[in-house]
C-alpha cells in the first residue's frame, strides 16, 4: 500500500507541472532551461513570476523557479523509468482519481449555477425550531457591558446607574459619555463566549466564576490602570440551547449544505432517468 501511495504522490507531482505546459511549437520566447527533452520557456517563467520585486531579488527568484521546475521534471522522468510498465492497481487508482476530479468539477459548476444561496430569516428560525436539541452549547455565553474609567472620576455614581440599567435610552446616554472611558464595550445584545470576555477583560480572571456568571450581576474591580464597572446582563450555562441569533450563521451554512446535497442527488437521479429513457443505460 505504501508503494501505491508513493506512485500516487509522483502522479500528483507530475500533474502539478501543468502550469508550465503548453504547445512548444506555439512558444515565441527563448528557452531558459532544459531537462532532457522538456523545455522551459521565458513566457512560462513570466506567467508565474511574482510582480513588484526588485531587480536584485528577481535573479534569485528566477533561479528558484527554474530549479523547482527542473526537480519536477526529473522526478517525473525518474518515476516513469522506475515504475512498472504494467501496474493495473496503479492504473485503476489514477483512473479513479481522474474520474473523481472531473465529476467533482462538474458538480461544483452545476452547484454554482443552480444552487439557491438565499437563506431567509424565516428559514433560519424554522430550521432552528426543528433542530433545537442539536444546538446545545458546550461553554458559557454572556451578554455583558463594561466601562473602564479613572479612579478619581467624579461621575462614578451616574455612570454606574446608566451601566446597570436595561433601558435603551440609558444605554444611549452612557455611550454619550465615552470620552470619559479608557476602554468600554456596550453592545449588551450580543452573546459572547465567557473565555472571550476574559480575554477582553483579564482582570475578571481573578473573580470567582460562579459568583460572576449570574444574570443582572454588577461587578466592580480596579487595578493600576483604573476602575472597571462590569454588568453581566444575561448568562447561558453549558448544555443550554444556543440562542438563534448566536448560531444563525452556522444554521445558514447547514441549510446551504443540505441544499447542495439535495441538488446533487436530484442531478444524479435526472441523469440516470434520462439515460434509461434514451436506452443509454440498461440492466441485464
Amino acid at each position: 500500500m505504501n508503494k501505491i501511495l508513493a506512485y500516487i504522490t509522483l502522479f500528483i507531482i507530475a500533474s502539478s507541472c501543468g502550469f508550465f505546459e503548453g504547445d512548444s511549437s506555439l512558444k515565441g520566447s527563448k528557452i531558459v532551461a532544459r531537462v532532457y527533452e522538456a523545455n522551459l520557456y521565458q513566457e512560462d517563467l513570466a506567467r508565474i513570476f511574482p510582480k513588484n520585486i526588485s531587480k536584485k531579488d528577481s535573479t534569485v527568484v528566477a533561479r528558484n523557479l527554474i530549479n523547482s521546475w527542473a526537480k519536477q521534471q526529473l522526478l517525473v522522468l525518474k518515476s516513469e523509468v522506475n515504475m512498472p510498465s504494467e501496474n493495473k492497481e496503479l492504473e485503476n487508482l489514477v483512473s479513479k482519481y481522474r474520474e473523481d476530479l472531473f465529476i467533482n468539477s462538474f458538480k461544483e459548476a452545476l452547484i454554482k449555477q443552480k444552487l439557491d444561496t438565499i437563506v431567509t430569516k424565516e428559514q433560519v428560525i424554522s430550521y432552528y425550531n426543528e433542530n433545537k436539541e442539536s444546538f446545545k452549547i458546550n461553554e458559557e455565553l454572556l451578554k455583558f457591558k463594561y466601562i473602564q474609567i479613572q479612579k478619581d472620576n467624579k461621575n462614578k455614581s451616574k455612570l454606574k446607574r446608566l451601566l446597570t440599567s436595561n433601558g435603551q435610552n440609558d444605554l444611549y446616554l452612557l455611550s454619550e459619555e465615552e470620552e470619559q472611558f479608557s476602554s468600554s464595550f456596550l453592545s449588551d445584545s450580543i452573546w459572547i463566549r465567557y473565555k472571550d470576555v476574559l480575554n477582553k477583560l483579564p482582570i475578571l480572571k481573578t473573580y470567582n466564576k460562579e459568583k460572576l456568571l449570574k444574570s443582572s450581576n454588577f461587578v466592580q474591580k480596579s487595578d493600576s490602570l483604573g476602575l472597571y464597572y462590569v454588568y453581566i446582563k444575561e448568562v447561558l450555562s453549558k448544555n443550554e440551547i444556543a440562542p438563534v441569533r448566536y448560531i444563525s450563521k452556522i444554521i445558514k451554512e447547514m441549510i446551504l449544505h443540505r441544499r447542495k446535497i439535495d441538488l446533487v442527488n436530484t442531478i444524479e437521479e435526472v441523469l440516470v432517468d434520462d439515460a434509461i429513457k434514451n436506452k443509454q443505460f440498461e440492466i441485464y
